[in-house]
């Protein structure tokens, strides 16, 4: 198990800095304010449109600060979800929309899906190098339908271990090519964090969480 790059402390928010820089102007605005209204000349009263006018920016401005903090405080809330999320992954199965499959020793599996059915369909899987190693003919008929390797080469010899992947030729009445979708489950195996949130570690690669289909066990 593997989780990699959690943050040990929460760090201050750009809206937290900024509303108590600007809690800090107001105050020192709002003593001087006082100070010079003690202080003024009777006979020569301050203007204090000028006064009101900036308090009435420092409030919008503050209201906007808040409402950023509000939504950061959202934010926070969804990524910690989604780490967490992440997290219970580890140790599960899950599966993804993916033609690159695992193969380590005992074959891999992918789905493929026919949403209008076929007049015929190919199956090549083929290696990282994108060379051929197996060949099958498919299931035509519309929706789901699962092809099992065995890992076996069509020489007869095993493939070594590493991710395949399956290139589905599907022809449609008119010889053109008909629509197609391919699933493959995949064992996750740790987390990583970055910017762009939870990435599950797999024999085939990081997946965002956001990828993750169905999740079938451990």
């Amino acid at each position: 198990m593997e989780i990699s790059a959690l943050a040990a402390a929460r760090p201050t928010t750009a809206s937290s800095t900024a509303l108590s820089q600007l809690t800090g102007n107001l105050d020192s605005f709002l003593t001087l304010l006082t100070t010079q209204l003690k202080n003024q000349d009777p006979l020569d009263p301050l203007d204090t449109e000028k006064f009101t006018s900036q308090l009435v920016q420092f409030a919008s401005v503050e209201q906007t600060i808040k409402t950023n903090k509000h939504l950061e405080t959202l934010i926070g809330l969804q990524a910690a979800a989604d780490r967490d999320g992440a997290l219970a992954m580890i140790g599960k199965t899950i599966v993804i929309d993916s033609d690159k499959a695992a193969q380590t020793g005992s074959g891999a599996g992918w789905t493929y899906n026919l949403p209008n059915g076929a007049r015929s369909v190919s199956l090549v899987v083929v290696n990282d190098k994108g060379q051929p190693v197996a060949q099958f003919a498919g299931d035509a008929a519309v929706g789901a339908h699962k092809l099992d390797w065995d890992g076996k080469l069509a020489t007869g010899g095993a493939a070594p271990s590493g991710v395949y992947q399956l290139l589905v030729q599907a022809k449609d009445a008119n010889g053109a090519s008909a629509p197609y979708t391919i699933q493959t489950s995949a064992y996750v195996s740790g987390v990583t964090f970055d910017a762009a949130g939870p990435q599950l570690e797999t024999p085939i690669g990081a997946i965002a969480l956001s990828g993750v289909k169905r999740v079938i066990g451990g």
